[in-house]
């Protein structure tokens, strides 16, 4: 099978090395490809689990939460605890600010509960989210 990006055959091509060749060339119903449906969800699900390791909370919500939210204002530096009610109300859609804890981006009141409760797990008594303009991050501060 020939890539469509690079035109050479898919074991040549020197960006996809072949995947897309995998999951292309599977077709429904084929005796040849039986199980390897599976074998590519499985794969992709594992990666979303090492990239985000909170996404499976089990439904778990807010009130089993006993780790502390610490609000840092990147511009001033100041530190304040935050509720999470505060948290809430938070326009999540601005695009002009950023939330970051460690390195993870936050992008949602939910996203943030799903760390949250993560990190609780971890053993973890409190987090810092980190607030800034976007243009302070993008720019390199």
């Amino acid at each position: 099978m020939d890539c469509p990006f690079t035109h050479r055959a898919c074991t040549d091509c020197a960006v996809y090395r072949g995947r897309h060749h995998y999951i292309a060339s599977f077709k429904q119903g084929d005796s040849r490809n039986s199980g390897q449906e599976d074998q590519v969800a499985a794969y992709f699900k594992a990666v979303e689990k090492q990239l985000n390791p909170w996404t499976d909370n089990n439904g778990e919500t807010t009130n089993k939460l006993r780790i502390k939210l610490e609000l840092v204002n990147a511009e001033s530096g100041k530190t304040r605890l935050c509720e999470l009610e505060e948290a809430r109300a938070w326009d999540w859609g601005d695009p002009r600010i950023m939330r970051i804890i460690g390195d993870r981006q936050v992008m949602s009141y939910k996203n943030l509960i799903e760390i949250m409760l993560y990190m609780q797990e971890k053993g973890l008594q409190a987090i810092k989210l980190y607030e800034f303009p976007r243009f302070m991050f993008l720019a390199g501060g």
